[in-house]
Parts: C-alpha cells; sequence; structure tokens
C-alpha cells in the first residue's frame, strides 16, 4: 500500500520544459554556455569582471574597478559578437554594469 508509486507525483521533462518558458526560465542550456565561454571571450579583463546573470538579453557584469568597468564599456560591442557566436540564434543584447550589487 505505501510502496505503490503515485503517478500523480511525477512530471514528464516536456512539461517541466515549456513551464520553463512559460515563467521565462527558457535557455537554461544557453546559460550554462555562456558560463563556459565568459573567461575565454573576456581574456584578461575577465578577471576583473564577474559574471553576476542575465536580464532579458542584457548579461550583468560586476566590474573590480572603474578601470575595468570603462574598458568593459568599451569593449562591450565586440564582447557581444564573441559570445553571440557561440549560439545558433543571437540573443545577448548588450552588457550592463551592476556597481551597487
Amino acid at each position: 500500500m505505501f510502496l505503490k508509486r503515485r503517478s500523480s507525483n511525477w512530471n514528464k521533462a516536456d512539461t517541466v520544459c515549456s513551464s520553463w518558458k512559460f515563467l521565462g526560465m527558457a535557455g537554461l542550456d544557453r546559460l550554462a554556455i555562456l558560463d563556459a565561454v565568459w573567461k575565454k571571450e573576456m581574456g584578461r579583463l575577465g578577471e576583473h569582471c564577474a559574471l553576476l546573470g542575465v536580464e532579458r538579453g542584457f548579461i550583468l557584469v560586476k566590474p573590480s574597478s572603474s578601470a575595468a568597468a570603462s574598458e568593459l564599456a568599451l569593449r562591450s560591442s565586440v564582447l557581444v559578437k564573441g559570445l553571440n557566436k557561440y549560439f545558433k540564434r543571437p540573443w545577448i543584447k548588450a552588457i550592463k554594469t551592476a556597481n551597487s550589487i
């Protein structure tokens, strides 16, 4: 009686993935790829900029200093193109700095 599997507690993977898309969490694989290629594309600047997350296509980055923030602002368009080349469809719009977080 208590060893019987209740099917009501189980969800299929496609149901869970479709609910993520509904909630705006589509692209968890994109985040894994972004995390993997972040340091590679950033080069030496990556040591001074921490990737915080993604919000509606904008990458949130916390620079360690004002010099790193200005370098990031100057190279942001090149970095966006470089990061988007790893995806089938480009989805990164721009890079934002988050100084207060």
